[in-house]
This record gives C-alpha cells, sequence and structure tokens, in this order.
C-alpha cells in the first residue's frame, strides 16, 4: 500500500487534494493512474484510505473510502541516544520510527560525534522519520528535537530513566519490571561510551544502569535492543 502525507486543510467530507512532492512522487516517480487506492497520513493519528479520482500536473485528487485513527501509545518511549558518527544517527531515527519511539532526543556527550549545523541536522531527520512512517504505516509523527548536552537533559518526575552500561552487572533489564502506562527515556551512549563523570551524573539525575548482556554492543546495537525491550515490557507492541 502506498502511502502519503496530506494537510488537512485540504480535506473534505468526501474528497482530498494533495499537491507539491507528493503529489509530483505519485505521478512522475510511482506513475499511479485513475482508480488506484492509497492512504493519506496526516502526521497526526488520522489515516484515510483514499481512491484516485482525478490527476493533474500539480495535483492528486482523491474520493475518500474510509477513516480511522492511531492513538498515541499509553506509554510513550523516549529514546535519547549520544550522537553517532556517519549516518549511524539516520539509521536510528529510521528504525526508532518504525518500532514506536514516542520522542527521539540526541544528546551531546565528551565522546560523541560532533555532526553540524542542528537545523540541517533535524531537516534531514525529519524527512527520514517521514519516509520511515510511509513505510511502515506510522500514523503518528516521532517528535525530533535538538541535541542537548546530557547535562539540560530533563524528564519529569514520572519518567523511569534507563542507562544501558557495559560495567552494570548486578542488574538486568528484566529485573526493572516496567508497566503499561509508563512513560520511559533511554540513554544510550556514544561508540566511546560514557565517561565516569557521566555516569555519576545521569545516576544523580535519576537513571539506573541496566546490562544488556555478556556481550559489549555497538552504540546503535544497544540503542535498538533497549527500545525492543522496553516496547515489548510495556506492552506497545500488541495489537
Amino acid at each position: 500500500m502506498q502511502r502519503f502525507f496530506y494537510d488537512v486543510a485540504n480535506e473534505t467530507a468526501e474528497q482530498v487534494l494533495i499537491s507539491g512532492a507528493e503529489a509530483h512522487h505519485l505521478r512522475a516517480v510511482l506513475r499511479m493512474r485513475l482508480g488506484e487506492t492509497a492512504e493519506l497520513l496526516d502526521g497526526a493519528g488520522r489515516v484515510i484510505s483514499v481512491q484516485i479520482e482525478q490527476i493533474s500536473p500539480d495535483s492528486v485528487l482523491f474520493r475518500i473510502l474510509n477513516r480511522r485513527r492511531e492513538l498515541e501509545p499509553s506509554s510513550p518511549l523516549t529514546l535519547a541516544p549520544a550522537l553517532l558518527k556517519g549516518k549511524k544517527m539516520d539509521l536510528l531515527v529510521q528504525k526508532a520510527t518504525e518500532l514506536g519511539v514516542h520522542s527521539f532526543q540526541p544528546v551531546i556527550t565528551r565522546y560523541c560525534e560532533p555532526q553540524g549545523k542542528d537545523r540541517q541536522l533535524l531537516d534531514r531527520w525529519q524527512r527520514i522519520m517521514q519516509e520511515a512512517c510511509k513505510q511502515c504505516g506510522r500514523a503518528m509523527l516521532m517528535r525530533i528535537s535538538s541535541p542537548l548536552p546530557l547535562s539540560e537533559l530533563i524528564f519529569p518526575a514520572d519518567c523511569v530513566t534507563i542507562m544501558p552500561w557495559e560495567n552494570e552487572t548486578a542488574c538486568s533489564f528484566s529485573t526493572l519490571g516496567l508497566k503499561a502506562g509508563q512513560p520511559v527515556a533511554l540513554l544510550i551512549g556514544p561508540e566511546g561510551g560514557f565517561h565516569s563523570s557521566e555516569v555519576e551524573q545521569a545516576g544523580r539525575s535519576g537513571f539506573r544502569t541496566v546490562s544488556l548482556g555478556p556481550r559489549t554492543l555497538r552504540a546503535e546495537t544497544a540503542a535498538l535492543a533497549t527500545v525492543v525491550l522496553a516496547q515489548h515490557a510495556l506492552g506497545n507492541f500488541e495489537l
């Protein structure tokens, strides 16, 4: 099923019009034709099943077949990874979107990799996230924030804050006892790991260190493994 984003201002009771880049992609790249069906996403949870009714050089008109709404998860999950080098952050944005992460908060740590200007980063990550939403059928956009220093990372008092750490030996993820309804934040270190002072700082801020097993995982592997463990424990993978 092909999916596209639409502006709710262009929706009536029976029809929806899309234009610009989405319409161009449908017409010139995918070469869709009259009568074909698709899904339209508004980025805030609404999904409309539609059928192409009219195609023009700069817009596409759809007839609405049905509507549904995707609800926010009862246990919102925030992923807070230290900035990684190369395109590893792009990968995390894409996979976090597919795995249902609610918010993506990049973190600046001592050993993380500089990534350039925030605005350029956010624009690229937004594009990657939106494409991932269309691919996996997610109707709710993941919230992506500008990178913050670890010292400025703040979460609500009711949020369970977790920090996978390779030197933790006493606490495994399964002992955390996460329950549906709890907001959770996951702090993931960079390729070089956390400095000892950062571990102490995170501990003072309420983060609990956990082990992900006997092997030392790459940063991006640790991030995605922890997301899956948390989403499963919180019941966010249930239909």
